[in-house]
């Protein structure tokens, strides 16, 4: 089992005790069915180019994840590469000022810098690829926008890690909130 299954599956066992604590959190708990490989063909075809290798595996796996952080849902193969998502993504960094690199010179048509993959209704929280950071294997760079914080991750299992990281310090809190932890 790779190491990004075991690190979703342990997210959602994470969430699962948040919403025992905090029924009021939203967390979509049951992933989507896997995509059939003509999917995600499809969805790289739209894209003009191949997913990442692992979010290729993720969508084999699960096609797509409603509400999976934050709200934002991981998406599958019929929302994947569709340019509303894509245009969300760009908005939200150019009105932070955050820098994203368009890919090609002027003398061709350019190529999506950003692949979204993750986003939430209010575009608050974003997830896309950033094409541009093609690694050996195939991998892309994540940019993740979470409630106005930005970070940078290698890779769609460090974008795991990154969200495991997050979900733990959340249930770390609700199980001792600050107003009970001992003054050292």
């Amino acid at each position: 089992m790779a190491d990004w299954v075991a690190r979703l599956t342990r997210i959602r066992e994470l969430q699962m005790e948040i919403i025992r604590l905090a029924p009021h959190r939203d967390f979509g708990l049951v992933p989507n069915p896997c995509a059939a490989p003509s999917a995600i063909a499809a969805a790289e075809a739209r894209l003009g180019r191949a997913l990442p290798p692992t979010y290729r595996e993720f969508l084999a796996r699960h096609d797509g994840w409603a509400r999976f952080f934050e709200g934002a849902t991981l998406l599958g193969c019929s929302s994947i590469g569709l340019r509303r998502y894509d245009d969300l993504a760009r908005a939200a960094f150019e009105a932070a000022e955050t820098p994203v690199p368009d890919v090609g010179p002027p003398t061709r048509p350019r190529q999506r810098a950003l692949i979204a993959f993750g986003a939430d209704l209010q575009g608050t929280t974003l997830f896309a690829f950033d094409a541009s950071t093609a690694q050996q294997g195939g991998e892309l760079e994540v940019i993740a926008w979470v409630n106005e914080i930005g970070v940078r991750r290698s890779s769609f299992g460090d974008f795991l890690e990154f969200v495991f990281e997050l979900t733990e310090a959340e249930l770390q809190s609700l199980e001792c909130p600050p107003t009970l932890r001992k003054s050292a």
